[in-house]
């Protein structure tokens, strides 16, 4: 892993982008655990805060879970392997729940406009 330290990215999101492309490549698989926190920060002569602040990224991201005294495993299902369809309904539905939220619906009333709506395009793919 190359690190450069002149670059206007933090070190620690170099670390973490390094880790999830190779979480996306294959070269860690789901249930894999990731090198150590130390041994990482060794090779790549890095404080081992740094690291630690790239595993937590990964970690809120929903990429890599930490298991108390064991270390970091790659998740069974990793967001970052969202592809762009998902993602761009995942900001659709973001948006318009925000929207009827907005218009004073309640979670439940937007939970059955959804599931409606879901029901209905159901029907119609059947046809």
């Amino acid at each position: 892993m190359l690190i450069d330290p002149k670059s206007p990215i933090p070190i620690f999101r170099q670390i973490a982008d390094h880790l999830r492309r190779c979480i996306d490549s294959g070269v860690y698989k789901a249930g894999e655990m990731l090198p150590s926190l130390r041994a990482l920060a060794i090779d790549i002569k890095v404080n081992p805060n740094t690291v630690q602040r790239a595993y937590d990224a990964l970690e809120r991201e929903g990429v890599v879970e930490s298991r108390r005294g064991v270390g970091i495993f790659v998740t069974k299902v990793n967001r970052s392997r969202m592809n762009t369809s998902e993602e761009r309904l995942s900001r659709q539905l973001s948006a318009s729940i925000r929207q009827g939220m907005k218009a004073g619906m309640t979670p439940d009333a937007i939970r059955l406009v959804f599931e409606s709506a879901m029901r209905a395009n159901l029907e119609g793919a059947n046809k």
